[in-house]
C-alpha cells in the first residue's frame, strides 16, 4: 500500500477546515510572488522556508484536479510545484504529456536546494525532478528524449538525454545526421550506437582546434573505445598540456578517461609517462594530474594493465 496519499490525506484532516476557493487562490498568490522555487530544506540550518511551508499547505488540501490547473499557470514557480505536489502525492497523472508540455518552457526559476541558490529553465527543474522521482518508464523517456531532439529544444535536458540515453535502432540516422552537423551531445549519441563506419565523424571531432572546450568527443571515444582511436587521443597531448597551462586542467578528466576505456598496454604506458612528464617543481600541475588520472583509475576497476600507473600514483600522492 502507498503511504504518502495517507499522509497528504491526514494533512488535511490536521488542518480540520476545508479548504476554500478564496484560501486556495491565497496560497497560489503567495507562491506566485516568491522569489524562488524551494526545497524541503534551505539554508546553513536546513531549515523550512516560508515559501515551502505554503507549497506544504497547498499540496496537502489541493485537489488533484486543481493542482493540474497550476501546472499552466503563469508563474514558473507555481507551475514547479504544482508538478511536486502532484509527484509528492503519487497522483497518477498523465506524466509522458506533462513533461511534453513543458519541453518548450524555457522561463527562468531560481532553485533553492540547501545552501545552493541556482537559476535554471523550469523545464529542466521538471525533468530533473522526474528523473529522480522515476516518473517515466524506459520506453516514455525514449519517446522523451526523441521530441526533444525532433523539436530541437532549447533545454538542458536535451543535451541529457543525447549524453545519458541509448536511443532506438530507427532513430540513427537523425543522430547521425545531427553529428554531421556538429552537435556535440549527439556524436556522443552516435558512438553509443558502436557503428564502425562512424569512426571517421569521431575522429573530425577529437581532431577540431577546440577539442578540450568541452567534453563530448572525449566521452564519445569512452563509449566507442575502437582501437583505432588510441593513436588519435595520445596525439593530443600538446593540446592537453596547454590546457593545464591555461589553467583548465580539469577537462583532461574525460580525455585521460577516454584513453583508459582501451584498457590496453599502450593506453597504460602514455598515461603513465603523462604522469611521470610532468615537471616535480610543477606541483600544482602534477598534484591536479594526480588526482584526475585517480579518480579515473577508480572508475575503471582492477584492470591488471593499469597496476604500474596506479602504483606510481599512490607513490605521487604520498611523496
Amino acid at each position: 500500500m502507498r503511504s504518502a496519499p495517507i499522509l497528504f490525506l491526514l494533512l488535511s484532516v490536521l488542518l480540520s477546515v476545508p479548504l476554500s476557493a478564496q484560501t486556495f487562490d491565497e496560497l497560489v498568490r503567495t507562491l506566485a510572488a516568491a522569489e524562488s522555487l524551494d526545497s524541503e530544506a534551505v539554508g546553513s540550518d536546513g531549515a523550512r522556508s516560508d515559501t515551502f511551508r505554503t507549497f506544504e499547505l497547498l499540496r496537502g488540501t489541493a485537489t488533484r484536479a486543481q493542482l493540474e490547473k497550476l501546472l499552466s499557470h503563469d508563474s514558473a514557480i507555481v507551475r514547479g510545484y504544482a508538478v511536486r505536489a502532484l509527484a509528492d502525492r503519487e497522483e497518477a497523472v498523465d506524466w509522458p504529456a506533462v513533461l511534453q508540455a513543458r519541453a518548450a518552457d524555457t522561463q527562468k526559476v531560481i532553485t533553492f536546494e540547501g545552501c545552493v541558490r541556482s537559476e535554471q529553465q523550469l523545464g529542466d527543474v521538471v525533468v530533473a525532478l522526474a528523473r529522480d522521482r522515476k516518473l517515466l518508464s524506459a520506453e516514455q523517456w525514449l519517446d522523451f528524449a526523441e521530441l526533444l531532439v525532433q523539436q530541437h529544444s532549447p533545454l538542458y535536458a536535451r543535451e541529457w538525454t543525447l549524453r545519458n540515453l541509448h536511443f532506438r535502432d530507427g532513430f540513427l540516422h537523425t543522430i547521425r545526421d545531427l553529428a554531421k552537423s556538429g552537435d556535440g551531445p549527439a556524436q556522443v549519441a552516435l558512438a553509443r550506437y558502436g557503428v564502425k563506419k562512424d569512426l571517421p565523424l569521431l575522429v573530425a571531432w577529437l581532431s577540431r582546434d577546440g577539442v578540450f572546450d568541452d567534453t563530448t568527443a572525449f566521452l564519445a571515444a569512452q563509449q566507442h573505445a575502437d582501437p583505432s582511436l588510441l593513436p588519435v587521443l595520445i596525439g593530443l597531448e600538446a593540446k592537453a598540456r596547454a590546457a593545464i597551462a591555461a589553467g583548465y586542467g580539469h577537462r583532461l578528466r574525460e580525455w585521460f578517461g577516454a584513453i583508459a576505456t582501451q584498457q590496453s598496454a599502450g593506453a597504460a604506458a602514455f598515461l603513465l609517462r603523462f604522469v611521470q612528464d610532468t615537471p616535480p617543481e610543477q606541483a600544482l600541475r602534477r598534484r591536479q594530474v594526480v588526482e584526475l588520472l585517480g579518480e579515473v583509475m577508480a572508475a575503471a576497476g582492477d584492470a591488471a594493465v593499469f597496476a604500474e600507473l596506479r602504483a606510481e600514483l599512490e607513490r605521487l600522492r604520498r611523496s
